[in-house]
């Protein structure tokens, strides 16, 4: 038999009758080594072209360049709601709890903040069955402790849905004084608490903005709106996790930092992964910021946000 055709039956007991390599060299008493090298013939020699045919609406291209473009290990872009916030909203937490679906089975332990957009996510997931995944709230409690935006609810949430053990931080987000904080830094509940937070293996996080319909701005009681005042005027465009940042990524001096109960900047940075969720109008500038303070290994947004954030020079 010429090689030729045997490369040619080779492909086609592989290709088109689906035979595993172990097969076919049974079949033709040769060995499965030989099956993978005249496999590897077949594509050098033509015999063999492989092509892919792209989903309709795919953003595959548009999510590898993006990721390249940032230094992020993915990109993922849910589609572009222009004009409708809420279904915008929906639609980029099912991104979210697609993506989570994907990565929650290979994890330990995550850990979670808070905010719309991960309420949106936690509320698109569907039943799962992991018993041994930790859920740990990262950041002390903003606002009433019902909302579905609260860091306490969405880690009760997820591990509802999960199956998985949900730790709450009975804390919250910011006290009065640096002299409160460090009391309550003495209590090893929240100690404990926050140590397993900075132990996760991947953390979700939402990007706040400073525009005056997000929460934290439209919602005085969280944070008075005069220390708010004081934040943009040192430059804050957004947060991730109350740890504010201007439009070149660098966290900006505040005395609220001293008044956070909460992962630090440097705690958050060595969790393996940190998954931000955000997009839609309004949120272009902070996630341009979060994305060039280096915080963000993984960014879920829209793909109207992400072609904006492509020709970012």
């Amino acid at each position: 038999m010429r090689e030729e055709d045997l490369i040619y039956k080779v492909a086609a007991l592989y290709f088109e009758e689906n035979l595993t390599q172990q097969q076919i060299a049974r079949q033709l008493g040769i060995s499965r080594v030989k099956v993978s090298r005249t496999l590897q013939q077949a594509k050098v020699r033509g015999i063999v072209e492989i092509s892919l045919n792209k989903p309709k609406q795919s953003y595959s291209e548009d999510e590898k360049n993006l990721a390249k473009k940032w230094g992020l290990l993915e990109v993922v872009l849910s589609p572009s709601v222009p004009g409708d916030k809420e279904e915008q909203l929906r639609k980029l937490g099912m991104t979210a709890s697609e993506y989570a679906q994907r990565v929650l089975p290979g994890a330990d332990s995550v850990s979670l903040t808070w905010g719309s957009s991960l309420s949106s996510f936690v509320e698109s997931m569907p039943d799962m069955d992991l018993p041994e995944l930790k859920i740990v709230q990262m950041l002390g409690g903003l606002g009433s402790p019902e909302a579905h935006e609260h860091s306490s609810d969405l880690v009760r949430r997820l591990a509802e849905k999960t199956g998985g053990k949900g730790r709450i931080l009975s804390a919250p987000g910011v006290v009065s004084s640096s002299e409160v904080k460090n009391g309550l830094l003495t209590d090893p509940y929240i100690k404990e608490t926050l140590e397993m937070a900075a132990s996760t293996d991947m953390a979700f996080v939402g990007i706040g903005t400073d525009s005056s319909d997000s929460i934290l701005m439209s919602r005085g009681r969280i944070i008075p709106s005069r220390t708010l005042s004081g934040i943009k005027n040192a430059g804050a465009v957004g947060d991730i996790s109350l740890r504010f940042f201007d439009g070149n990524g660098k966290f900006v001096s505040h005395e609220i930092n001293n008044r956070i109960i909460g992962l630090d900047i440097s705690e958050i940075r060595k969790i393996p992964r940190v998954v931000a969720v955000a997009g839609g109008k309004g949120k272009y500038e902070a996630i341009k910021g979060a994305l060039k303070s280096g915080l963000i290994d993984v960014l879920l947004t829209d793909y109207e946000t992400g072609l904006k954030l492509m020709e970012v020079s």
